[in-house]
């Protein structure tokens, strides 16, 4: 929530309020709502409402009000403030010219100080580049429109394809900021609309597009259509710079990630977020960072967190679905071509994504080191720990009896065996330091395996069932990709992995360099090697 103004605040123009008899009064301002309830709330608030349009001090008012009502008073300004119905108290701009007039009401609904956002429009120079005529002629109409004093077009110094079109806001006081427009396979971006357009933001940019696969090969839009393409991403472009002038006025701190509004040939446009996939270095490490030990939350909602990694523009890998994928007697999930599993749909959409992701975010490394990903800080951990278990060397395994099966197991492997008609045996093997690992090996050559490492030896053949489960299930479908018989593990048996290298130190962790940037995107990543 916004710290509450200290200077002399009064309500928006545009916040509307609306009677809701005794549940309370709705005010909205655009797409934003807010119901203050309470059966006196309506009452109170036809009292209070000219006093906060007028202008007032939150002190001031409360100390006037009774004291019974403050507590009320106080979560109705509150309230005002979190949804950004508050403005700060400016002279009212007079002798304004029609695109300033447009431009205010707008510039009103974005800031607390419209009046300074509307000074700097003003004084500010914005310089548009473009080596394409028409564009640049729209985007200058299309500024001019939105209040901006000063707009020069420049065909020199054009960016090159796929963008056509920057521009470089200059205001009076403060720093110059970048906007863009850019296009290619059907689609137009312009923006970004909460941050500026540096280069740590233009170089992915251009990846992404020389990346990404073309997604319309239809006929090329006829020259009306273009022309409107061309309004709409001006207009679009013109808004972006608005907003990173309100932004300025009140000193707001810009997004780590870049808002694009996304428009088809066919004009249908929306904000998508481009989110940047820094990549991870194994071989150049820093310290794990220290979290409190917590009870994760379920995979579910951790899979909702971050929903932003398979975006259908932006997103660097493809929703994990389960898709028409068998999900008994394990889950199956597939994230583009790559397929994870799991003991339920949600663990297979995990493991799918995480599976998908590794190859686009970890730098190629020759060092004998493990590799993991997850989405809590432990489940990382037990990742990198698995991946250095199950690329250790044989020698340093010994033999040790497989466990006595519990029930878990013992349907995992009666799945496999009977159901699945799948002949294979059970080698366990373990490490000095009380690491095992488990193989499901079969009798011929082309059947299928899977291999686990947990610290408790039926963990470890619980996860070798598992995958040779889930890659005999895929052999009954259409011909696909297959499971890699070798993984990280479930959720739990990674807690497990981090667990036995925190108490054991047999393993040293670190986080490899990218991390923090890959953990503001929801993803935590770990490097282990052994000690």
């Amino acid at each position: 929530m916004s710290e509450p103004s200290a200077n002399p605040v009064r309500l928006k123009s545009a916040v509307r309020a609306r009677s809701l008899a005794e549940e309370g009064v709705a005010l909205s301002m655009g797409a934003t709502a807010v119901v203050v309830r309470g059966s006196r709330a309506d009452t109170v608030w036809r009292a209070l409402e000219p006093t906060l349009r007028a202008g007032f001090e939150r002190e001031t008012l409360l100390g006037g009000f009774p004291e019974r009502g403050r507590p009320f008073l106080a979560s109705i300004l509150d309230q005002l403030e979190e949804h950004g119905f508050l403005r700060e108290l400016e002279p009212e701009p007079e002798d304004l010219a029609p695109a300033e007039r447009a431009a205010y009401p707008h510039l009103e609904s974005l800031t607390r100080r419209p009046h300074a956002a509307l000074t700097a429009l003003r004084e500010g120079t914005v310089r548009v580049r473009s080596s394409h005529p028409e564009l640049a002629a729209e985007a200058a109409r299309a500024l001019v429109r939105a209040g901006v004093g000063t707009v020069r077009v420049d065909p020199e110094d054009a960016p090159e394809s796929p963008l056509l079109l920057t521009t470089r806001w200059e205001p009076a006081e403060g720093e110059p900021a970048e906007h863009l427009i850019a296009s290619g396979g059907g689609l137009w971006l312009s923006g970004p609309r909460d941050r500026s357009a540096g280069p740590d933001l233009v170089a992915p940019l251009r990846r992404w597009f020389a990346s990404r696969k073309e997604i319309a090969d239809g006929a090329a839009p006829d020259e009306g259509a273009s022309r409107l393409v061309h309004t709409l991403v001006c207009a679009q472009l013109a808004l972006a710079l608005v907003a990173h002038v309100a932004r300025d006025a009140e000193d707001a701190a810009p997004a780590e990630d870049a808002e694009f509004m996304v428009t088809t040939d066919e004009l249908v446009s929306e904000p998508r977020v481009f989110s940047v996939l820094s990549p991870l270095n194994p071989e150049a490490t820093g310290p794990v960072p220290v979290w409190e030990a917590a009870e994760p939350p379920e995979v579910p909602a951790l899979l909702d967190s971050v929903t932003h990694l398979w975006d259908r523009v932006f997103g660097p890998v493809a929703e994990p679905r389960p898709g028409s994928l068998p999900q008994l007697p394990v889950g199956l999930a597939r994230s583009g071509t790559v397929v994870g599993c799991g003991p339920t749909t949600a663990e297979a959409r995990l493991d799918a994504l995480l599976r998908a992701l590794r190859p686009e975010v970890w730098l190629p490394s020759a060092a004998p080191v493990g590799l993991g990903l997850g989405l809590t800080p432990e489940t990382a951990i037990g990742a990198a720990v698995a991946d250095l278990a199950l690329r250790m060397p044989g020698e340093r395994w010994k033999d040790v009896a497989a466990p006595d099966l519990s029930p878990g197991s013992r349907r995992l492997w009666a799945a496999l065996t009977l159901r699945l008609g799948v002949t294979a045996s059970l080698v366990v093997h373990a490490t000095d330091d009380g690491l095992h690992r488990a193989r499901v090996l079969p009798e011929t050559e082309d059947a299928f395996s899977g291999e686990g490492v947990a610290p408790h030896p039926d963990t470890a053949v619980q996860e070798a069932l598992l995958r040779a489960v889930a890659s005999a299930r895929l052999a009954e479908e259409p011909p696909g990709p297959p499971l890699d018989a070798c993984g990280g593990g479930t959720s739990r048996t990674l807690s497990d992995l981090a667990r036995w290298a925190f108490e054991t130190r047999a393993v040293r962790l670190s986080a490899p360099e990218g991390a923090d940037r890959l953990r503001d995107l929801g993803v935590h990543s770990a490097v282990a090697s052994w000690s």
